[in-house]
């Protein structure tokens, strides 16, 4: 090799190969083509479970949650307190001493970039790069999240407030009869009396922002009815009572510029932007979103980058506004959310390639997992409520995603030249879950775990086994001697594990008499499956194919769900149309051309061997504690 490659990984979370082929075969998506052709695609096994943040940490480490401790969103000694704060799956203490190709590299004299990658990054582990947006799930820099408002002149709507990614203090439910979109805050439209600088038909509503931390603000909708009454003459965003305090001049279809805004007691700069979806003067109703206020200070790593990359790229927002699948003014909402963040990670790495440089690039972009969730049930033709109308629209939506994926890697692209690895990754895809089941209900009905009478919180002296809602593969026992609540002498420890699995193995769907566990192993023997170590939990499961975790639609212990799952499934799980395993393209100097592994007859690659043939590819070592395997007939010489 005359000279060592750079590399540009581009993470695009729940990538589902199937539709990959399907809308490139379609002519959708050239630059996808344009990679696949130059390179080789394959499924690709994800670590158990099927999850965001276990996968993001396998693939950087080469290997699996016995080793980087992430089975879910958080870690937990069994030690610890019940209510003890937990380290979430982004904080780089999680993984424990566990190895990533970023420290190899590094090590190497070589210089990492790291964009909105979700785990085993914060603080950073590098100290000769850069980490840009750390975390997803419940990052430090998502200051409030995003809110889509109903304002309405009716005066017997009822208002209320609605937050997604369950941070709200208020909840309400839907009033679809009262023509809000579900999920909508809805206020009431009323006379700007106290205003200033306004027309004397002008119509004014509060917009409450709610930080994550419960604190509440809020900005002023402005609205100027046309003196026919026929139209709106103004619709804008204000920061005060005041309509020559215009933040948003507000077009339907359009974002407003951000708003950049100083945020909570501690005064925490943020920005954010606005988005009409909808206006009826004769209903006299407003339709409109806010996007996330994402930080605009203290997100990088070197600290002092965040100014630099606020001016050259924009601000960064990591959650999309709003529920794509309602209709065609969201869908294009969501897409231009994602499409934004996107691209600003495209601009950041070339900014920064072109200011300091860098030679290993990892970043990760949610577009397709946060489409996949509402879309895949009902897209399956499979599936027991499948209406062929809905389905083509939910494929509509999935399609038009994955053009706002190829826009993009066509832009990384341009990145990358003949002497450039491209891996394009997910974590995960995800397969329809028609039915879920619920494993603390199960438990419960078996007398193994107790609840209090408010029918959630776990009776402790009552429950010799229980789970954690973030970490759906496992069950843990309530062990006297480690666990401070802890119940079940150690002599005893054996007999509840055994108990554990016959629950679950003999567990049978009232609806469907299948069983919704595939497997269910002791902990000492779910090394054959990746599991082991202190943190992780004393039984082991996953669930079979179409069953996802969590309480059924009917309250029973299994039943009707509530949308398509891929963490809880076993991993392979795969239909004609979706499936849960991964996928990847790699292309670039030493990669065979045109090439796919038969699977069925070699085996899958899995998530653990990406890490070793990166760094195979790149001349360096793999990492410490690596438990895959180079990926050798990938490669045009070994």
């Amino acid at each position: 090799m005359a000279s060592r490659p750079r590399f540009l990984l581009i993470g695009m979370d729940g990538m589902n190969l199937p539709l990959l082929r399907r809308f490139a075969a379609e002519s959708h998506l050239p630059h996808f083509s344009q990679l696949m052709a130059r390179g080789s695609t394959n499924r690709l096994l994800p670590a158990l479970p099927a999850w965001t943040p276990n996968n993001w940490a396998t693939i950087v480490t080469g290997t699996t949650p016995g080793s980087h401790r992430l089975g879910g969103w958080t870690v937990r000694k069994k030690s610890d307190p019940w209510e003890a704060p937990r380290l979430e799956s982004w904080d780089s203490r999680v993984i424990d001493g566990t190895e990533t190709i970023w420290e190899v590299a590094e090590q190497a004299g070589l210089k990492n970039l790291i964009q909105f990658y979700p785990s085993a990054v914060w603080p950073s582990p590098i100290k000769n790069g850069y980490v840009l947006a750390p975390g997803f799930h419940d990052a430090p820099y998502a200051i409030a999240m995003p809110m889509s408002y109903f304002a309405s002149t009716r005066g017997d709507v009822q208002t209320g407030v609605e937050q997604i990614a369950a941070v709200a203090r208020e909840r309400t439910t839907d009033r679809a009869e009262e023509g809000a979109p579900p999920g909508s805050s809805v206020v009431r439209l009323t006379p700007a009396a106290g205003w200033a600088n306004v027309p004397a038909n002008a119509l004014a509503a509060e917009l409450p922002i709610i930080l994550k931390n419960g604190e509440r603000e809020a900005v002023y909708l402005l609205v100027v009815p046309e003196p026919s009454g026929r139209g709106y003459a103004r619709i804008a965003i204000c920061s005060e009572q005041n309509g020559n305090a215009s933040e948003a001049e507000l077009q339907k279809g359009a974002w407003s510029p951000f708003y950049q805004r100083a945020l909570g007691k501690d005064r925490i700069p943020t920005a954010m932007r606005f988005r009409l979806l909808a206006a009826d003067p004769a209903a006299g109703t407003v339709y409109l979103c806010r996007s996330e206020a994402y930080a605009t200070r203290g997100f990088t790593y070197p600290a002092e980058l965040d100014q630099r990359l606020v001016e050259a790229c924009g601000p960064f927002y990591d959650w999309p506004t709003i529920d794509p699948v309602r209709g065609e003014a969201e869908l294009e909402t969501f897409a231009s959310d994602m499409l934004y963040q996107g691209e600003w990670q495209v601009r950041a790495a070339k900014y920064l390639l072109e200011n300091g440089g860098w030679d290993l690039h990892f970043s990760h972009w949610h577009l397709f997992d946060h489409i996949n969730h509402p879309t895949v049930n009902p897209a399956d033709p499979e599936g027991p409520n499948y209406d062929p109308k809905v389905g083509e629209w939910m494929m509509y939506c999935q399609r038009r995603i994955y053009e706002v994926g190829d826009r993009v890697l066509g832009q990384f692209l341009e990145l990358a030249d003949d002497n450039t690895i491209v891996c394009v990754t997910s974590d995960h895809g995800m397969a329809p879950a028609h039915r879920w089941g619920d494993v603390p209900t199960l438990l419960a009905e078996k007398g193994l775990l107790a609840f209090k009478p408010d029918g959630k919180s776990i009776d402790w002296s009552r429950s010799v086994a229980y789970t954690q809602a973030d970490r759906g593969s496992e069950v843990y026992v309530n062990l006297q001697g480690r666990e401070p609540m802890g119940i079940v002498p150690p002599e005893k420890y054996g007999e509840i594990q055994e108990a554990i699995i016959d629950a679950l193995l003999d567990w049978r769907d009232p609806g469907t008499g299948k069983r919704p566990i595939a497997l269910a192993l002791k902990l000492e023997d779910a090394q054959i499956i990746g599991y082991w170590g202190t943190e992780n939990g004393d039984v082991v499961l996953t669930f079979n194919r179409g069953y996802g975790w969590g309480p059924p639609i009917d309250g029973k212990s299994a039943g009707p769900g509530r949308g398509a799952l891929h963490g809880s499934q076993i991993p392979p799980s795969e239909t004609k149309y979706f499936t849960n395993m991964a996928c990847f393209i790699l292309a670039g100097p030493g990669i065979k051309v045109g090439y796919e592994r038969d699977w069925q007859r070699r085996g899958l690659m899995r998530m653990v061997d990406l890490a070793p043939t990166f760094a195979h590819l790149l001349g360096l070592r793999p990492p410490m504690h690596a438990t895959g395997a180079v990926l050798s007939d990938l490669l045009e010489a070994w």
